[in-house]
Formats: C-alpha cells, sequence, structure tokens
C-alpha cells in the first residue's frame, strides 16, 4: 500500500511540473502597411512600447539595431554574433536581400528603423534563428517590406515549442511582432520562404549585457568617492594615534 502511495505522489508530481513547465505567451502587434521608410510607424511603435514594458518585467532587455555588425555578414546564409546570441541564416541571397545590408531602396523592400542607423538585416527566401547565451523571457522585432504579392507565410518558431504566423503587410512598409513567455526561450526562428526582399531591424530580447558608459562612469564615481572615504578614515584614525 506504501508503495501504491509513493507511486501515486511520484504521478502527481511529474504531472504537476509538465503543466508548470507549459509556455504562457502574450504577443504585441502593430501595423504600418505602406508607410515610407522614414516612417512615422504609429501602430508598429505603440506595439514595441508595450512589448518593452513587459519584457522589462523579465529582467534587462537589449535591442539589437545591427549597426555594429559588419555589412555582408551572413550573406548567401552564414552566422555571425551580436551581444547575448548568435545569428545563423539560411538564404541563398547576398547583399541587398540577404545578410547584414544598408540603406534601403524603397518601402516594398527591406530597410533600417533604428533612428540615425542604417543598417537592417535582410534573409529572402529563407530563415534567421537566434540562438541565446541565456534564456529569454521575450523576443521582438520590426519586419520592412512585406508584402502580401511574395509572401504567404511568415512565422516565428520558439524554442518552447510555440509557434507564430506574423503579421504580411499588402503594401510594404513596417510591421512589429513581439511575445513574452514563462518559459524561457534559448532560440528563436523567424521564416519567409518566398523571393520576397525583406527584413527585420531592432530586435529586442532579455539580456544584462555590459554597463552603458554612463553606468560605468557611475560605478567608478562610487569607487573614487569609497577610496577617498577610506582615505580620510584612515588619516583620522593615524591623527587619533599620535
Amino acid at each position: 500500500m506504501k508503495n501504491l502511495l509513493m507511486a501515486a505522489a511520484a504521478a502527481a508530481a511529474l504531472a504537476f511540473g509538465a503543466v508548470g513547465a507549459q509556455a504562457s505567451t502574450t504577443t504585441y502587434s502593430g501595423q504600418d502597411d505602406g508607410a515610407p521608410t522614414t516612417g512615422p510607424f504609429p501602430n508598429s511603435a505603440a506595439a514595441q512600447a508595450s512589448f518593452l514594458t513587459d519584457a522589462a518585467t523579465h529582467g534587462p532587455v537589449y535591442t539589437e539595431t545591427f549597426e555594429n555588425v559588419p555589412v555582408g555578414a551572413g550573406g548567401g546564409g552564414g552566422a555571425f554574433g551580436i551581444p547575448g546570441a548568435s545569428v545563423t541564416l539560411v538564404t541563398p541571397f547576398a547583399a541587398p536581400y540577404g545578410g547584414v545590408n544598408a540603406g534601403g531602396s524603397s518601402n516594398v523592400y527591406g530597410f533600417n528603423i533604428t533612428p540615425g542607423g542604417q543598417n537592417w538585416l535582410g534573409f529572402a527566401n529563407g530563415s534567421a534563428t537566434f540562438n541565446f547565451s541565456s534564456p529569454t523571457h521575450s523576443f521582438g522585432f520590426y519586419t520592412t517590406g512585406v508584402q502580401t504579392v511574395f509572401t504567404s507565410s511568415l512565422t516565428l518558431d520558439l524554442s518552447d515549442g510555440s509557434s507564430f504566423s506574423l503579421p504580411i503587410n499588402v503594401n510594404g512598409g513596417a510591421s512589429y511582432f513581439g511575445v513574452t513567455d514563462t518559459v524561457g526561450i534559448t532560440s528563436a526562428t523567424i521564416t519567409n520562404i518566398s523571393d520576397d526582399a525583406w527584413g527585420i531591424d531592432d530586435v529586442s530580447y532579455n539580456f544584462a549585457g555590459v554597463p552603458e558608459p554612463a553606468s560605468w562612469a557611475l560605478m567608478l564615481l562610487g569607487v573614487f568617492s569609497l577610496g577617498g572615504a577610506l582615505r580620510k578614515q584612515h588619516r583620522k584614525a593615524g591623527a587619533l594615534a599620535a
């Protein structure tokens, strides 16, 4: 009888663990169909703002703009590193339709979203997989230049088994899609098997990263202040001893 009770308890624990591990996701989506490359992108920006607010509840959020990635990286298929992740592309195209690109000819092709920037990532007729160095509970990005005349399926697949069909603009422009997940995401794959010349930009996910220059300055100021306080204390102690 005791063995039966123990077995039942173990089975219940396993069942609870399986349920507890199930993903619970929240999505954020906005479309600016036909918007020019210079914007504005009010619907996409609103979706991004809501996503970033929720993503921040899971920890620091890093946004990859591709501005520090060499133009041409990943073209024709390949991989490159970004802070907290590696990106693997599957695409038969080199720049300007595959890999990291600069500029953009019109709103029906991939183009840059970052204010003051120029780079974006393209992978026509292929996919991009982001493998994270530590699990993230959020993943969001802009899509640019997607058109229904070329693209019939645009998907996002996460390592926890979640899969999403992304919105497809009729006349190019920009869209934003983000997801937060109660389960840690170790990889995310965006796929568009078509000859559409499109791109993504401003990809966000949870990553502590390295302190910003301002943070480093505050840290150094704190160290110097502590050092000064210790020196004063040492001089005071020496004077008292004398």
